[in-house]
């Protein structure tokens, strides 16, 4: 751990949630090592970024593509199935391969598979074709998520874990916001419609790819000298009863996760949100709706970040997935603008969990098989996060939908949070220690 590296991070960090200050920040990135934390940290955000664009490209090209292939809300539910459910299930092999391979190289494979599979959009003149590329985006979209938290983590302590996932989270957030703005300029000002959006994504990933390939330097994992007189419970062994419980809890927030951003951009284009937008088409005008209420996430990470306390984390996690309840229950209720409003304070409660959700499962894990155990959060995560679409779906055909739907998420974020409570207990968990750094 660079402790100067960590001070210098520190002092910059309050410019990090808004986006000039952002763009100046990962600018300081070509004047600091990339071997350093700070380096480190940057160019892992910036994947972090790239692959939550990726995961919510189709739920924000969703209305264009249903529209040119006449597809039903049904239809387009199974849409985010094709994706979300590889990018979870890949996670685990993708997990073992990081563990394995090492971290730099997955990324690297993560960012060219995706390029290749958004580049073949552009030939997609059936829908069967589109269900296809999905699933090949969302297998190379898997690889990220195992590798780049098993990167942050091995170069973090636990002191410090929060505050530089928190960092990460604010990428991965504004990578949400970001995607369907992207697309709503596209849809907007573009000739090629949707492709050209996924024209876009693949180039950026792909010259993110060769970035890394030339600049990230893998981290040392940390070499954890044991013996027998350590008991069983040392911080550093794998606990397999409070890791499954916490990933439970993970994949009951994917559910609400996968459901709710999927149909962001038409929940709010439906309500008329930004009415400044109007002379946009629907899918244009509910993207940058989305990408409005979206940026809370990244407010909610930086806020979760700052606040973190390594002693407290299950019951600010606790907290934080309980708030979701009301935010959704608003959601559910709201009508006209007010549903941006609402839409904006779930993005902020939710995201806070992302941070304190990472930070708490590395606690449980054994350090040389991080990556693996990530893999698995993720494939419980975003593989429960894949009915969420479908889960939506199926009540819009109802008077209620919206209503009926999301008031069943508020439930399950009732049950997601109430299981982190469990982890206070010493008799379940037993909690990582904070060390020098």
């Amino acid at each position: 751990m660079e402790s100067q590296e960590w001070d210098h991070l520190r002092d910059h960090d309050k410019l990090v949630p808004f986006v000039p200050p952002l763009l100046q920040y990962v600018l300081l990135r070509f004047v600091i090592r990339s071997s350093s934390l700070t380096g480190i940290i940057l160019l892992v955000s910036v994947a972090h970024a790239t692959v939550h664009l990726l995961e919510q490209s189709i739920a924000s090209a969703e209305l264009a593509v249903s529209a040119d292939f006449d597809l039903t809300v049904a239809q387009s539910g199974w849409l985010g199935f094709a994706l979300r459910l590889p990018y979870g299930i890949g996670a685990i092999l993708a997990g073992l391969l990081a563990d394995r391979f090492g971290e730099k190289r997955i990324l690297v494979i993560y960012l060219l598979g995706a390029a290749a599979a958004c580049f073949g959009f552009s030939a997609a003149t059936h829908v069967g074709m589109v269900y296809i590329l999905l699933v090949g985006l969302g297998t190379s979209a898997s690889m990220y998520h195992p590798a780049g938290l098993s990167m942050l983590a091995n170069a973090t302590t636990p002191a410090t874990r929060p505050r530089a996932l928190g960092i990460h989270g604010i990428f991965g957030s504004l990578g949400i916001a970001f995607s369907p703005f992207l697309a709503g300029l596209v849809l907007r000002i573009g000739d090629g419609g949707w492709r050209d959006y996924y024209l876009l994504l693949g180039a950026a990933s792909a010259v993110l790819g060769v970035v890394l390939l030339y600049r990230l330097k893998p981290t040392q994992r940390p070499v954890v000298k044991s013996t027998p007189s350590d008991p069983v419970d040392h911080p550093h062994r794998f606990q397999i009863i409070p890791y499954l419980l916490l990933v439970f809890s993970g994949a009951v927030g994917g559910l609400i996760y996968g459901g709710v951003l999927h149909f962001l951009p038409r929940y709010l284009s439906e309500s008329g949100a930004l009415q400044m937008l109007s002379e946009s088409s629907a899918a244009s005008a509910g993207n940058f709706a989305a990408a409005v209420a979206l940026v809370f996430g990244a407010v909610g990470q930086w806020t979760a970040g700052r606040l973190a306390v390594a002693r407290m984390l299950p019951l600010q996690l606790a907290v934080v997935f309980f708030s979701n309840a009301p935010a959704l229950i608003w959601m559910a209720r709201a009508e006209g603008g007010s549903r941006l409003a609402a839409a904006g304070v779930w993005a902020f409660f939710h995201f806070m969990s992302q941070p304190l959700y990472n930070a708490l499962l590395a606690e449980f894990m054994s350090v040389g098989r991080r990556s693996f155990a990530y893999g698995f959060s993720n494939l419980m995560g975003f593989g429960i996060g894949a009915i969420g679409p479908i889960f939506v779906a199926a009540y819009a055909d109802a008077p209620l939908g919206y209503t009926e739907s999301y008031q069943a998420l508020a439930a399950i974020a009732v049950i997601a949070g109430t299981i982190p409570l469990t982890l206070l207990s010493s008799r379940i968990a037993v909690r990582e220690q904070e060390r020098p750094m």
